[in-house]
């Protein structure tokens, strides 16, 4: 290649500690990716190693970058003892179709009654105890399988490495934050922040040196000096700065500390919206981490910040190699090259792992422009960003003590006077209407700002209670007018319903009426849906790319049957964007559910006006 004078490791050293670098590191962070490029499927990728590995093996050599993540993303997941969640995977041709991506199967794996014990025995104990429970091994079969794991990860880099293919991840390691909310889940976590946060707090102090330990204990096994720390749900996308400074924020710091002692390179990975938390990374030691970013956090509002502090990795998005076209990866990839490669401390990456369908000719854009193109000095300045202003919160008129209590999200107080309201004889359809009034103030406070994911996660949950004890009272009553039916889901290939359900309660808050199929639907199963229900609104939900072809089959499904003229398609979720919504065909694309709802209500509204105004034509 043009102009290199440095070695791999060299380079890849050398940005982390902001130094001058013959190029910058080009890699995509690909593991699932490759065998299908090949052909195989991710059935049988899980069931061989040495398939997988080759298909890894295969894929650096035709693409040419720089780097291999991992030997094998497959067997071993994670490697080392309790470095993350002990969650399940939903494994391709065993609960999922042969050629699916994995996906993580989140469930309750510790009761909030366990905190106390955790923070007695800490994580390491508690596991040690408790680890039986979940699953069908035993202590013993844990530490064995954890064994045969460090030791393939160690055989199969060396075999990598002697192929050429260097392999730069020592371990990966959720952050205290990350594994109890995974082994809580989201809900039920943001639930025990806001009821019990004090008891949340110890068993994480008694966790954290535990969880680094653990970390360290691999890389010293392996010989890799990179942690890989999975960091997503305490960013500013799901929690708001106080919750982000006490339950995170300290306990990062130590992973900092303890890593970089060790000569350990922490490697954030941050998906999700950090932006708001990004100025604290500049506390962290310089030149010593690496910030990791997945295309959703503003990467060149990140390099304004973190100028001449801290390498930023990233972001080409995972859409953009899906969908997008290579003259487009390359224009994004040169963009990136001179806004946020300008003075060094930068890495051309995947905005996270690289999509299981991403466009051969795409990573192949994303790797040359990489390698060839050294930037226009000057070419391009960094756009000053300017913060979007948010509408002030509007004023809902807050009559009732039930809606107070759940614009404050005193959930145990909600369901009390809920209980006091139906004895004392109070019409269940009133009660229902003073919590839309309460969870119309918290979507007006999420539109705003002055809330976040959390408290929409935690108004949800409360008002999901509410109509679920109201509900066997309306059955036999007076029933509530709908404004309209919407039909909403989880495409084929996507098992995530956090979001969905969401959005599925606000639609309800707003007073449609709601199907909900659920996840991992098949889209002739929306289209029935569709047509046996004549609803005029669509919504789809996704969070892994491999969604986006179910969502297209959706509407083109729709006409076919001749269902799609009057029908309003939104689509919204991590990965998706506006050019997701033109390939699928959707009216409508958001992310924020409560302005998706808006949109939907002022559709159903803008046709009965053209109805009624049909009949003076």
């Amino acid at each position: 290649m043009t102009d290199e004078w440095m070695t791999k490791q060299e380079r890849l050293e050398a940005a982390i500690s902001l130094d001058t670098v013959d190029r910058h590191p080009v890699f995509p962070i690909l593991v699932t990716t490759a065998p299908r490029l090949y052909g195989i499927t991710q059935a049988e990728a899980w069931q061989d190693h040495n398939v997988a590995r080759e298909a890894l093996i295969r894929c650096f050599e035709e693409f040419g970058y720089d780097y291999g993540s991992k030997p094998n993303y497959y067997y071993p997941m994670l490697p080392g003892k309790l470095c993350a969640a002990p969650v399940r995977n939903l494994i391709p041709g065993k609960d999922l179709a042969v050629d699916d991506l994995y996906q993580v199967d989140e469930k309750v794996l510790f009761e909030r009654e366990d905190y106390d014990k955790i923070a007695a025995l800490g994580w390491n104990g508690f596991w040690d105890e408790h680890y039986e429970k979940i699953s069908r091994k035993t202590k013993e079969q844990f530490m064995l399988m954890q064994g045969m794991s460090n030791q393939l990860y160690v055989d199969d880099m060396k075999i990598c490495e002697e192929r050429g293919m260097p392999i730069f991840l020592g371990v990966a390691v959720d952050s205290v934050l990350m594994a109890f909310s995974l082994s809580r889940t989201l809900t039920e976590f943001t639930r025990d922040l806001y009821e019990v946060p004090d008891r949340v707090e110890a068993a994480m102090q008694a966790s954290c040196d535990d969880l680094i330990s653990n970390a360290v204990s691999v890389c010293r096994n392996n010989g890799k000096k990179v942690a890989f720390i999975v960091l997503e749900r305490g960013s500013g996308f799901y929690y708001r700065l106080p919750v982000f400074e006490r339950f995170e924020w300290p306990f990062l710091q130590r992973y900092v500390d303890a890593f970089v002692s060790e000569g350990i390179t922490p490697w954030l990975h941050l998906d999700t919206d950090w932006g708001m938390n990004l100025p604290y990374f500049t506390k962290l030691p310089r030149g010593k981490c690496v910030c990791d970013l997945d295309s959703t956090t503003d990467i060149f509002r990140a390099k304004e910040i973190l100028r001449g502090h801290m390498c930023i990795s990233g972001d080409v998005p995972a859409s953009l190699l899906t969908i997008g076209k290579p003259e487009e990866v390359a224009e994004y990839c040169r963009r990136l090259i001179d806004e946020v490669g300008e003075g060094g401390g930068f890495m051309l990456t995947t905005g996270c792992e690289c999509p299981i369908d991403a466009r051969p000719e795409n990573i192949r854009a994303m790797v040359e422009t990489g390698k060839e193109y050294r930037g226009q000095k000057g070419r391009r300045k960094v756009q000053e960003t300017v913060a979007v202003k948010k509408k002030p919160a509007g004023k809902v008129d807050l009559v009732g003590n039930i809606a107070q209590a759940i614009a404050k999200l005193r959930y145990n107080d909600v369901m009390k006077m809920v209980t006091q309201a139906v004895e004392d004889g109070v019409d269940p359809l009133s009660i229902l209407n003073e919590c839309r009034e309460g969870m119309d103030q918290v979507g007006e406070l999420y539109s705003s700002g002055e809330y976040f994911l959390s408290e929409l996660i935690m108004s949800a949950n409360i008002f999901k209670k509410v109509a679920a004890t109201m509900e066997p009272l309306l059955m036999g009553g007076r029933q509530e007018a709908s404004i309209g039916s919407v039909v909403i889901s989880t495409p084929k290939g996507d098992i995530h319903d956090i979001g969905k359900d969401i959005v599925a309660t606000l639609f309800r808050v707003a007073g449609f009426s709601v199907l909900d199929l659920g996840v991992d639907v098949a889209p002739e199963a929306i289209a029935d849906a569709v047509a046996e229900t004549d609803s005029r609104v669509v919504g789809m939900s996704a969070l892994i790319t491999p969604t986006f072809e179910s969502m297209k089959r959706v509407v083109e499904l729709l006409k076919e049957r001749g269902l799609r003229d009057g029908r309003y398609v939104i689509i919204g979720g991590g990965p998706t964007t506006a050019a997701v919504r033109d390939y699928v065909g959707a009216d409508a694309w958001t992310l924020d559910p409560k302005e998706g709802v808006n949109l939907c209500r002022d559709f159903l509204e803008g046709e009965k006006i053209e109805r009624d105004l049909s009949r003076f034509a």
